[in-house]
């Protein structure tokens, strides 16, 4: 057996309106189907799902507790063309700033925000390095 690329990945969250409302509104992705306490937005060959904790409890039969402001659950990356004109966009539409945009040693400018859940997302923009 051999794995490769994910098929998708799926945050979890607690509330999917909320949560929906950031993706497509704030974020700009678009909505590709929802059912119930799912959702998957069109984020090309890798989809990403927003899927309720309590609904996921459920189906693994194990509570799930949020991600604390100290040990989120994740990170999402997503490649811009200028970090800082992204970073200045999503915070200015609500994203919860977290780092502001900085230079890094290995080539690259990123900058953080968070979801309504707490989840990191990375905003990184290549410069080559120095």
């Amino acid at each position: 057996m051999e794995l490769h690329a994910p098929d998708y990945i799926i945050l979890l969250i607690d509330d999917l309106e909320r949560s929906l409302t950031f993706y497509t509104q704030v974020i700009g992705l678009r909505l590709g189907h929802r059912s119930e306490e799912y959702a998957q937005l069109a984020t090309g060959p890798t989809r990403l799902g927003l899927y309720t904790r309590r609904a996921m409890a459920q189906v693994v039969g194990v509570p799930l507790h949020p991600p604390a402001l100290d040990a989120p659950g994740c990170e999402l990356g997503f490649k811009v063309p200028d970090v800082d004109a992204a970073f200045a966009a999503l915070t200015a539409r609500g994203a919860m700033a977290t780092t502001p945009p900085t230079t890094r040693p290995w080539g690259q400018r990123t900058a953080y925000i968070r979801d309504p859940d707490g989840h990191l997302i990375e905003l990184v923009q290549d410069i080559g390095k120095p």
